[in-house]
């Protein structure tokens, strides 16, 4: 089974999961650009009971949204993970913060209808306005 690790700039919190991810993606909604600062956010997702913990200290954890907590270091302010209400046993993870984000190759583009129009990418995924 497949094993990934990474954690934040600091190192202070660390993470491992097992198995391969549900989904791999680009999000482009305006509350995941807030949270990284960026322009688009990049996630994998993965089953949370019997594949997911933190190995090394515990992140903070801040209620976006309704239904929505992000998880980010507490030292560093490193964004670590989202986790909604409507995917209850899943967490999607930054790509940027695996120790090999080289093996999370992004399927898809989520949420496009609201990207930063200045922003382009032809990379010939499927694009999603929305949910």
């Amino acid at each position: 089974m497949d094993r990934h690790e990474g954690g934040c700039l600091c190192g202070a919190v660390r993470f491992s999961v097992e198995g391969a991810p549900r989904s791999v993606f680009h999000c482009h909604c305006f509350s995941c650009r807030r949270q990284t600062g960026g322009a688009i956010a990049s996630f994998a997702a993965f089953p949370v009971a019997g594949h997911f913990r933190w190995t090394k200290a515990e992140p903070a954890t801040f209620a976006s949204s309704p239904g929505v907590t992000r998880k980010f270091c507490p030292h560093c302010g490193t964004p670590l993970s989202y986790q909604a209400e409507k995917y209850p046993d899943e967490i999607h993870l930054h790509i940027g913060v695996f120790d090999r984000p080289e093996d999370l190759v992004p399927e898809a583009h989520w949420h496009t209808a609201e990207r930063v129009p200045w922003l382009e990418l032809a990379d010939g995924l499927p694009r999603h306005p929305g949910d």
